[in-house]
Formats: C-alpha cells, structure tokens, sequence
C-alpha cells in the first residue's frame, strides 16, 4: 500500500524583477504561489511512472510568451527516471522521457497572455532515496525567468519525519542572512546560485543559528538548502542586493 504526503514548504515573497513578478507558480487547485519555493513528495515502496505533482505557469505579463521548461537534477539517486510533460491550459501537452543529463530542456510552447501551462512530473524508483528536482522557466533555456523545486523521498517505512522549521533573514539581504534552524541539533546548509552552483556549504548548530557574510556574493537569486539527519529537507529563496 503506497502513502503519499504532500506539503509545500512554506512560500517565501518574491522580491525581483518585475517580469519575475508576473510569470507565477502554483501546485493545480491552488492559488497559492510557490515560484522560488519546494514541494515534498513522499512515497512508499517500488514505483512506475508515478504521477507527481502538476505545477501550473500562469502568464500574467500582459503579452504572449514562448516559454521553455529547463529540469535541473538537484540530486537523482542512482536508478531513479523522471520525466516531465509540459503544455498549454490545463492540457498535457508535449511528453519528454528521461533524460539522464544533469540539465535539460523541453520543446518552446506559446503561453498567451493571462493563460497558462502546465509541468506534469512522474518519477520511476525501486530504492529508497531523496531526489531534488528543479524546473526552471525561460525563454531560451539559459536565462531563467523563476523556477520551483520539487522534492521527492521514497521512504522504507511510513514513518513520518519531523519537521525543520527555518528562517532566513534579511530577505532581501545586501551584507549578511542569518539562517536558524529548529528541530534539529545539527543541521548542514547549502546555498546555490540560480544555475545550481554550490556557493557555500556550512553547518548551523542548534537555535543559535548561522551568520553568513553575503557581501561577495552577486546580485541575484539564490537557494538556501537546509537538512539534517532523519528531518525532512527545506528550501528557501533569498535575494541578494548590494
């Protein structure tokens, strides 16, 4: 008997440009924005070609877009398949299968304006494991408009996990973040760039928290990736601006 549990780290404001601002992301039946934020999966036992979640792309910059869906392997366990669909108004659109390459590109598809598309996910797995998985939109497959991570963890057993909770501050930030992690004593952070450049790697220890020194970093968008042994990763998006 499969279990799934989905819940949506919670969303982080975007602060960033203004195009940014018009192309949103949501989970289908939801209104809520989750663009720059992480969505966990959870499964239980051995699966083919199971349905995901649907991320829905709505366009709301007042004219049509040609938008491409880039997929970033995160992490991918060895032996795990993803596969993404990506079309237009609720409809399944154009299937892609598989693709081993850490990074990869769909077909372009016309998104008019104030309508939307939609990124359906299936993942294949036999082992337990953790997979991250990016989807970036754009419109050349290089320069990213906004993206969504989802997270899917193929459990041994159908305990729950507990619960990190996380906080990111200032955001936006121009000379430091302080990053707090409750819920675990020890917990490690990596913080990537929007290309999915590891930037930085520390460990926060206990409430007390972590200060991070972001005056070197470029301007721009960058992912704060909390974990810690037994607990269920977090994800935030943080601005930096100088």
């Amino acid at each position: 008997m499969k279990k799934i549990l989905l819940s949506i780290v919670s969303v982080v404001a975007l602060v960033g440009s203004t195009y940014a601002q018009n192309l949103t992301i949501t989970l289908d039946g939801s209104a809520t924005d989750i663009s720059g934020t992480a969505v966990n999966h959870e499964i239980a036992g051995a699966v083919s070609d199971e349905h995901i979640v649907d991320f829905i792309v709505h366009n709301q910059t007042g004219s049509d877009q040609s938008w491409i869906v880039t997929r970033r392997h995160v992490n991918n366990p060895t032996g795990w398949e993803e596969y993404l669909c990506w079309g237009l108004n609720g409809a399944i659109g154009n299937c892609y299968l598989h693709d081993p390459n850490a990074m990869w590109s769909s077909g372009s598809e016309n998104v008019l304006a104030d309508s939307s598309g939609r990124i359906s996910t299936y993942v294949t797995c036999s082992t337990a494991g953790t997979a991250t998985y990016r989807y970036y939109v754009s419109t050349d497959g290089q320069t990213f408009i906004d993206s969504v991570d989802l997270i899917v963890t193929n459990v041994l057993s159908l305990e729950e996990k507990p619960s990190l909770s996380v906080n990111v501050a200032p955001n936006p930030a121009s000379d430091y973040i302080s990053i707090k992690a409750t819920g675990a004593n020890n917990a490690s952070v990596t913080i990537v760039d929007v290309l999915g450049n590891v930037v930085l790697k520390e460990t926060v220890v206990g409430s007390n928290g972590k200060k991070i020194n972001v005056t070197k970093f470029r301007n721009g968008i960058y992912f704060v990736m909390v974990e810690a042994e037994g607990a269920k990763a977090v994800t935030r998006k943080v601005i930096v601006r100088h």
